[in-house]
């Protein structure tokens, strides 16, 4: 294991930086290393958009990648944090099990999924991944380990569920999986032709334990919001097509440089919008799992779409009684700016648990915005964070990179070790100094 200095940037390639770039090969590299350093910030496979995974010290968790135990009886997989979820499919999906929550990319880690505490499109069943999280092992800034859970070292495990890798270095979790026996999916689509349609369809088709909307922001007038909701449900063996259980691992493509800066702008991204909304039609298919969960992952390294400057990922969520007319006002703003989204999900989640403070969702329903980064970009964010403020929202923080400290709804300095600290949590620390 060698020390070196590298340029270091996340999935939305904005910020980069240069910082010393460390990956541990065991948990006593690790504790040598978090000794060893004033500050530092754990980082897993990079897929968080903005600067949360960002210091002067980076301890890289991917060479933490054992799989230590997995009881195929009761589904509860035993890994260390660097381990990805696409390479635990491998394994668990043979066996008859899936992930109980998945976000919309399975190349994250296993930390990373608890650090940020993902959710996915069937978050009012069953919310974020702490629901489901049995307990980790925590490496404390003076380098003891921690066994956390709901019932041991309880406020260390929520703070931790969420808390962006303020508390420590997480060295392996234990979680339970949920049992499937076909890797095809029941999918119904239906296409909305406004905003009060797309609302209208998540709630007559509430039944259904996934769902996920694409919106297109550019439309107008009587068609302002449209887009198409996505539905599904797990088929039962006995209705799906007859095939292995073995996880479908679809074709990836590759994008194999920048694209020109210029490439998304308001012509290409109403054609683009055109078409994902004309060649949707209503009604039920049956898709295989990869499909359904990881589109963006048949498109590897879909990032450079957006050229060298990067994009700027916002989203936010506003609560059930506020998000319609919140949204509405969003799309407007959005319209009347130069900045468009080329990508922009929307997603219904549910109550969450209580102990869970810092995990993302609210009761209500969550837009995801994808920005070509501009120079006016950071001022159309201002503008979105004050209306998300007052429509009582909050911002997705694994997502941000340059809104105001307080729209995540996190004071870092309650809590965690100043020793863990990143770029997301010195912007946060000076917004409210300054403020």
């Amino acid at each position: 294991m060698a020390d070196k200095t590298r340029r270091i940037t996340n999935w939305g390639n904005y910020p980069a930086i240069r910082a010393e770039f460390i990956a541990p090969e065991s948990s006593q590299e690790m504790r040598a290393e978090v000794l060893r350093h004033s500050r530092l910030i754990a980082r897993g496979n990079g897929k968080c958009y903005g600067d949360a995974a960002l210091s002067t010290c980076v301890l890289s968790t991917m060479k933490l990648n054992r799989l230590l135990d997995f009881d195929r009886e009761k589904g509860i997989v035993h890994c260390e944090s660097g381990v990805l979820l696409a390479e635990l499919l491998e394994h668990i999906v043979p066996a008859g099990w899936f992930f109980h929550v998945t976000p919309g990319i399975k190349n994250i880690t296993v930390g990373g999924a608890i650090a940020s505490d993902v959710h996915g499109k069937n978050h009012p069943e069953k919310g974020c991944f702490s629901n489901w999280l049995l307990s980790f092992e925590l490496m404390l800034g003076n380098g003891e380990i921690l066994t956390c859970s709901k019932t041991e070292h309880a406020d260390l495990f929520w703070q931790t569920c969420g808390g962006m890798g303020w508390t420590g270095i997480i060295l392996s979790a234990k979680f339970q999986l949920m049992p499937v026996s076909s890797m095809f999916m029941q999918q119904r689509t239906v296409r909305a032709e406004n905003l009060e349609a797309v609302f209208q369809a998540f709630q007559t088709h509430d039944n259904w334990p996934y769902a996920a909307a694409w919106i297109d922001c550019l439309s107008e007038g009587l068609y302002a919001g449209r887009g198409v909701v996505y539905f599904a449900r797990h088929l039962q063996k006995a209705d799906s097509p007859d095939a292995p259980l073995i996880y479908p691992f679809g074709k990836v493509r590759n994008i194999p440089f920048f694209a020109p800066s210029g490439l998304l702008n308001r012509y290409t991204i109403r054609a683009h919008n055109w078409l994902l909304f004309n060649r949707a039609a209503d009604g039920e298919q049956q898709i295989d799992v990869d499909r359904y969960f990881y589109p963006l992952d048949r498109m590897r390294n879909w990032n450079r779409l957006y050229g060298r400057r990067g994009f700027i990922q916002y989203q936010f969520c506003l609560p059930e009684e506020n998000s319609l007319q919140g949204i509405r006002e969003i799309l407007n703003t959005i319209r009347q700016n130069p900045d468009l989204p080329f990508l922009s999900v929307l997603k219904r989640h549910g109550e969450r648990a209580p102990e869970a403070v810092h995990s993302f969702p609210i009761k209500g329903y969550s837009l995801a915005l994808d920005f070509p980064r501009t120079a006016t970009v950071f001022s159309l964010v201002e503008k979105l964070d004050a209306m998300v403020w007052q429509f009582g929202g909050k911002i997705y923080l694994t997502k941000d990179a340059c809104s105001s400290g307080k729209m995540g709804r996190i004071n870092p300095a309650e809590f965690g070790d100043a020793k863990f600290h990143s770029l997301l949590k010195e912007r946060i620390l000076a917004n409210q100094t300054s403020g």
